[in-house]
């Protein structure tokens, strides 16, 4: 049951990202300034820290998958990124109970490690010729600071979500 919560979620949030964040957010409004909203990724992060490195491998690379197909050029660019940072998370929660600043430090330095793995495919497969400065100052800041922001409602969803339908366990109680 958890499972499909977990996933009906995850499906949720990735509307979500790609409808009424995209009328939202500065560049639809003219900016050079372009947040990428992650929360998919925010997601998969904080739902691996709870379940482990195995399901943030699998739930990343299935949202990535449908991420790529749905709207990236390159089919399995995201599934890889989303998978790596899925499963790193998942092996982060193995050191450190998940808590509100475990889950708040390991959002952030995941999201930016998927935001620039993709900046790095991009320029690999000769997808941007932006320059690594101005892609760090314009997308890749601006992106961490708006998902750590938006990450936090998500992490509350998920633990309430693991709270109630999750196994038991003397972690997570």
């Amino acid at each position: 049951m958890y499972r499909a919560v977990f996933a009906g979620f995850l499906f949720f949030l990735l509307v979500l990202e790609g409808t009424v964040l995209q009328w939202v957010l500065p560049q639809a409004w003219g900016s050079t300034i372009v947040i990428v909203p992650q929360l998919v990724v925010a997601g998969v992060v904080i739902l691996s820290l709870f379940r482990g490195e195995r399901a943030g491998l699998i739930y990343g690379f299935g949202f990535g998958l449908l991420y790529d197909v749905v709207y990236g050029p390159v089919l399995g660019m995201h599934a890889f990124t989303m998978a790596a940072v899925g499963y790193f998370a998942g092996l982060i929660s193995r050191q450190f109970a998940p808590g509100a600043i475990v889950s708040l430090l390991t959002t952030s330095l995941s999201i930016t490690v998927h935001l620039i793995m993709t900046y790095g495919l991009y320029r690999l497969f000769g997808l941007t010729e932006m320059d690594w400065n101005e892609a760090l100052l314009y997308h890749v800041a601006p992106s961490v600071v708006f998902n750590i922001v938006a990450a936090l409602p998500v992490d509350r969803v998920l633990r309430w979500v693991n709270r109630k339908w999750g196994t038991r366990s003397l972690s997570f109680d």
